[in-house]
């Protein structure tokens, strides 16, 4: 191989091309030799424009090299940025070879070289060979031709090029050599302000050149603000003269009569000829204008959890019932008093003694503490009155006569008490009574308040001579007891006969009257004025102490707020006795009750709530069966209002806990059950009845009926199966369907039933054929033949044995004559009132338009088979009996119900019969597939839009690309974040480590020059002073320095 000749040279064969001819690869044999044309290549490996982020086909792809490339940019472009931070004095130093020359460390004659290069190259032929300017000049900038400065001259020295050779050598010998003739030729040919103009060259000459200079520019600025004033108000007065003349304009122009249009499209309103656009726009219009009228209000916070209303709830009763606690034990010190008034009498509080007089009464009566008051007493003590007087409590008649002391009648009541207990044995079947609803004697006892202000007035005013009082005006002559007060002034006190303390009295009027009893007395109450100046003579201690006595009584005489759980009926009833005086108030304890010891409050409450909620069931029984008896109670005890309050109560608690309040409805629902079989297994022994006159009778208490009403309130009707209402209403099937009927009472409860029932399936639209059947049977019982239609009555209850009832119902409904029939009613007084049968047939009628009503007509006609017995039985009442004739509004009623029936029961043609089920065919009793459904893969995308709209699709792919930028900024600021938080922290280490490494320095000399002086100090240097302790300078005086404790060197 000669010499010189590379090595590496392949040899090439005579059969091979030239290089550069491009070869088609054919074979793997051929492919070594194959090689790619750079015409091919050119494209792919050098672009003609350079494009940020453009890919070349020959690139490699590599994303983690390109990640990192990014990272390494990005750092290093945030720690230059970082560096620079907050320094006003650093610059980015852009001149050539400078950044290179502290990045690379390039040499200064390396950098000095590329400006050289960098200058050849700009003033190269090359660079100016397709210039336009035609002197071929450098292509410096002209400026339009103009002067950059004023001060510009052109044959100014300060203005350097290369061709003014002469200017430069001139400036040159003045810089070089100056002083002498050379400084006097330059003051010839320049003033004080520069060179001269042709005049003068002293100073006053320049100073009244340039002031006429200032005033003529000053001059010129007045001139040119008055005229720029005179332009703007001749543009004024233009706009003017303008505005003038546009209203002849507007004449000339046609506008549209909008008055015509508004009464155009009033007349195509009223006449409904609007197009659609315009109906839209008027109730877009409406509801704007509604928006207006709307009550505005502040965002409010978000929506409490029952928990926290719970917790709310229980902390304020707690805080109650400290507070009233507090008050009880005389303590005021964190108390405002805010609820006392001043004002406030002190007759208002409620008797205490008398509830636990009245609490003796019963049980020296013999009463059980859980039975209710007889309906007797209740009705004897609707007409007693019971007042405060000298002699004690005693009882007025309407009369206003004193009947007796209260606690005389213990023995006579006690007697119609036992002979009570007998005829209310029917209701202690379902539960005991309370002694809640006993008499009214406990509510006449509390009174009115104003009744109440009176009686603590009479009490603490004692009546003297010359005392003003109002006198009942000769009360013996009255007629009928009536009473007639007026006012007066006691002349004489004296005792009768009878050792009665008696009064005269003279009217304001002039008129006397002697002799009068102190029950005929009372004191004038004060007015208004005299009030408020007794008010004002009580110091500011003293009312005070008055309102702090005020809310001690009331304190004491106040309800608690807060209550353990009563866990028997029997705790519940002794609760009550001690706190309740009114039917408001067992319902206000109950509430106190639940809303104090919630399961929300505490899961460990659930068990005693859970009791308890079987307590209300069986309170709720019985107080139902007190209406019965009793009735509503009057005002005080307002029984339909405790039940509506437990009902409430019963619902919270449900909420509470779904599962407890399931089990306590199952459980009393198979109690209902249970005694239902056994009243009908004791059909067979006892005589049925009228359970009105305490006779046995196999349907259930009015408490039940009322729970069970309650039922629907509390868990939903509408399921089709449900754990407590679906039991409930099977329930009330059996009992219409098995349970005889032999009375008034028997048809009443058989009617609430029956309307339990529709009223429970009415929302889900379930047709209850036991309800149907009884309201069928009961319009038989009003037939003008009985006897035919008993006979064939679907209802075994209602066979021909009811003949005696049907004939006692027809004759009580035609001898009625009132004109509107009476309600139903399940209270004992009035299911024996003569009106109950008119109420029984109305109410049997209202039903039946109510089923017609709900489930009305449908497409495949099934009403005649569903209502053919009611339409039987109105059949059965067409008023042809002559001697028991039917009144003229229950002919109505009948009327309109059989017009309706006949309506809704219509039909055109016959209706298809029913048909046999057909066997399932071989769809039904295939198998059901579970093999997933797949798209046609010809046609597959995987496109998250796929399926939505243009623009649903278009809204989500921006939604998308929005939240990866932002991720992707979020990730970038985290990033830049760390790194700028690691380069400070490098940084300040760095800035650390100098001051500690010169600190440590510091200490080392110090530490050496330390000890360098303790040591000339243990040599005994004396000029040096200091170093060590007082010891050694001891020592060194003594000579023994050096010398250790034990006497060793």
């Amino acid at each position: 191989m000669a010499k010189g000749r590379s090595k590496n040279k392949s040899n090439r064969s005579t059969q091979s091309l030239p290089k550069g001819i491009p070869l088609r690869k054919t074979s793997t044999s051929n492919s070594k030799l194959s090689s790619t044309s750079p015409f091919e290549a050119g494209r792919a490996t050098k672009s003609k424009h350079q494009v940020h982020n453009r890919g070349k086909p020959s690139a490699p792809r590599s994303t983690q090299s390109k990640l990192a490339e990014a990272i390494s940019r990005r750092k290093s472009y945030l720690s230059a940025l970082n560096s620079t931070k907050f320094k006003s004095n650093e610059f980015v130093d852009r001149r050539i070879g400078e950044a290179r020359l502290e990045r690379e460390g390039l040499s200064k004659e390396d950098a000095m070289l590329k400006r050289i290069v960098k200058e050849r190259v700009r003033r190269s032929s090359k660079r100016m060979k397709f210039s336009l300017d035609e002197e071929g000049g450098m292509g410096e900038l002209t400026h339009g031709g103009k002067t950059i400065d004023e001060s510009y001259k052109p044959n100014s020295t300060d203005f350097l090029s290369d061709s003014d050779d002469e200017d430069l050598n001139k400036i040159d010998t003045q810089l070089h050599f100056g002083g002498g003739k050379f400084d006097s030729l330059n003051a010839k040919e320049s003033g004080a302000y520069g060179p001269s103009s042709g005049g003068g060259n002293d100073l006053g000459t320049a100073y009244r050149s340039r002031r006429e200079e200032l005033e003529d520019r000053i001059k010129r600025k007045k001139m040119e603000k008055a005229e720029k004033m005179k332009r703007k108000e001749d543009q004024v007065e233009t706009f003017e003269t303008m505005d003038e003349s546009f209203g002849e304009l507007a004449k000339l122009l046609q506008f549209r009569d909008k008055e015509q249009e508004r009464v155009e499209r009033s007349e195509k309103k009223k006449k409904g000829e609007l197009s659609a656009e315009d109906v839209e726009m008027d109730a877009w219009d409406k509801e704007m204008k509604t928006y207006l009228f709307e009550r505005k209000v502040k965002a409010t916070d978000r929506t409490k959890t029952p928990e926290e209303i719970a917790k709310e709830e229980a902390d304020r009763l707690h805080e109650l019932e400290t507070r009233r606690m507090a008050r009880m034990n005389g303590d005021f010190d964190q108390d405002d008093l805010s609820d006392i008034s001043d004002d406030e009498m002190d007759g208002k509080r409620r008797k205490r003694g008398k509830k636990v007089e009245k609490k003796k009464s019963k049980e020296d009566r013999g009463l059980n503490a859980e039975e209710l008051s007889d309906s007797d007493d209740e009705e004897e003590g609707d007409d007693r009155e019971v007042r405060f007087t000298a002699d004690g409590l005693v009882y007025i008649d309407k009369d206003g006569k004193v009947i007796g002391k209260v606690g005389e009648e213990q023995e006579e009541a006690a007697g119609e008490d036992e002979e009570g207990s007998d005829e209310g044995s029917h209701s202690s079947e379902e539960g005991s009574r309370d002694d809640l609803g006993g008499s009214d004697d406990e509510a006449s006892a509390a009174g009115s308040e104003d009744d109440s202000e009176d009686e603590a007035q009479a009490a603490s005013v004692k009546l003297t001579k010359g005392t003003k009082v109002q006198g009942n005006y000769h009360a013996s002559e009255q007629y009928g007891g009536k009473e007639n007060w007026f006012s007066g002034v006691i002349t004489a006190v004296r005792t009768d006969s009878d050792g009665k303390r008696v009064y005269d009295v003279t009217y304001d009027d002039g008129d006397f009257e002697e002799g009068m009893s102190q029950e005929n007395v009372r004191p004038l109450p004060k007015t208004k004025e005299e009030l408020e100046k007794d008010k004002a003579k009580l110091s500011d201690a003293a009312m005070a102490k008055r309102k702090k006595q005020k809310a001690k009584m009331r304190a004491k005489d106040s309800i608690p707020f807060v209550f353990e759980v009563p866990t028997t009926l029997d705790a519940l009833h002794d609760m009550i006795a001690t706190h309740a005086s009114t039917g408001a108030d067992v319902s206000l304890i109950i509430q106190r009750i639940h809303k104090a010891n919630s399961v929300r409050l505490n899961h460990k409450n659930k068990e005693r709530m859970q009791n308890f909620y079987d307590v209300l069931l069986r309170r709720f029984i019985a107080v139902g069966d007190e209406i019965f008896i009793s009735g509503h109670g009057g005002p005080d005890l307002e029984r339909y209002q405790q039940l509506d309050a437990l009902t409430k109560v019963m619902y919270a608690m449900s909420q509470d806990s779904p599962e407890c309040a399931g089990a306590v409805w199952s459980r009393r629902l198979g109690v209902f059950q249970n005694a239902h079989a056994k009243r009908l297994r004791d059909v067979e022994v006892n005589q049925l009845g009228d359970a009105c006159k305490g006779e046995f009778s196999a349907w259930p208490s009015t408490g039940m009926l009322f729970l069970m009403r309650a039922l629907p309130h509390i868990f939903p009707s509408s399921d089709k199966r449900h754990p407590v209402v679906t039991p409930a209403l099977i329930l009330l099937g059996q009992i219409l369907v098995q349970t005889p009927v032999k009375s008034q009472y028997d048809v009443v409860v058989g009617l609430f039933v029956s309307g339990l029932m529709i009223e429970y399936s009415k929302e889900a639209k379930r047709l209850p054929p036991e309800a149907t059947a009884f309201l069928a049977g009961v319009l038989r019982l009003f037939a003008d033949e009985p006897d035919a239609a008993l006979a064939v009555s679907p209802l075994p209850s209602f066979g021909s044995g009811n003949s005696d009832l049907s004939l006692e119902l027809r004759k009580e409904l035609s001898s009625s004559r009132a004109k509107n029939a009476a309600p139903l009613s399940l209270e004992n007084s009035k299911i024996q009132g003569s009106s109950n049968p008119s109420a029984m047939l109305n109410f049997t009628l209202h039903l039946i338009r109510h089923l017609f009503g709900i489930f009305g007509k449908t497409d495949e006609g099934p009403e005649r088979e569903i209502f053919s017995e009611i339409m039987q039985a109105l059949l059965c009442i067409d008023g042809s009996r002559k001697d028991l004739p039917l009144p003229a509004p229950m002919k109505n009623a009948i009327a309109d119900t059989a017009r309706i029936a006949s309506s809704t029961c219509a039909s055109e043609g016959l209706r298809k019969p029913l048909q046999r089920r057909k066997g399932a065919t071989a769809k039904d009793l295939a198998i059901r597939t579970l093999a997933p459904r797949v798209e046609d893969p010809d046609r597959y995308s995987m496109s998250k839009d796929k399926g939505k709209s243009q623009l649903q699709a278009e809204h989500d792919r921006h939604r998308r690309e929005y939240k990866r930028e932002k991720k992707a900024a979020m990730r970038e600021l985290r990033l830049d974040s760390a790194f700028i938080e690691n380069e400070r922290r490098k940084a300040k280490d760095a800035t650390d480590s100098k001051a500690r490494e010169k600190r440590h320095k510091n200490f080392a000399w110090m530490e050496m020059e330390q000890a360098t002086m303790n040591q000339q100090v243990r040599l005994g240097g004396g000029l040096l002073s200091g170093g060590g302790v007082g010891a050694a300078k001891n020592k060194a005086r003594s000579g023994k320095l050096g010398i250790k404790k034990g006497g060793k060197f």
